[in-house]
């Protein structure tokens, strides 16, 4: 199953309708609408239909924000409700990218030797740009991560990326 229908199914368990519109002429690509009494929606603008990654990463982002986040986050009108949407959209960002890119499916994916971050980011079937935060939002959690017993990615100079291997043990 690949990430777009699993994140199809997740939607249709969760009882989200998903639909298709011209959002570009507001100048979005997805739209989280909550209304109570009202069916959860998602609606995604007709152009990523046919970009499968793109189509993944909007519908990712937009289920961030169902899991997330709560209430208007479009409306800003002072300094504060700015900080608040900027905070809902680092936390839909996060959920998109951990679901993503599970730490279990990187770990694996690494140890295969797949070292280069433009075949990681195509061997996980992610965009680099959604591989990189995932591990921006590793590293700030944790400095590396271990891949095996002895190698460990080193993440604290990202957006480089380099292994640490223990060859005394």
């Amino acid at each position: 199953m690949t990430k777009l229908e699993r994140l199809y199914e997740l939607a249709h368990n969760e009882n989200i309708n998903i639909h298709f519109f011209n959002l570009k002429e507001i100048g979005l690509l997805g739209l989280n609408v909550s209304k109570e009494n009202m069916p959860h929606m998602i609606f995604l603008d007709h152009s990523i239909r046919e970009y499968k990654r793109l189509h993944t990463n909007v519908l990712a982002h937009e289920l961030g924000h169902y899991f997330t986040s709560f209430g208007n986050s479009i409306a800003e009108t002072n300094y504060i409700e700015k900080v608040l949407n900027n905070k809902y959209e680092n936390k839909a960002d996060k959920w998109a990218c951990e679901f993503l890119v599970r730490e279990e499916e990187l770990i694996n994916a690494l140890n295969k030797n797949i070292n280069c971050i433009h075949n990681l980011a195509e061997y996980l079937d992610v965009d680099v740009e959604i591989l990189l935060k995932r591990l921006e939002y590793l590293a700030l959690q944790k400095p590396t991560l271990r891949i095996s017993d002895t190698k460990q990615l080193v993440l604290t100079n990202l957006p480089n990326i380099y292994f640490y291997e223990d060859i005394y043990l």
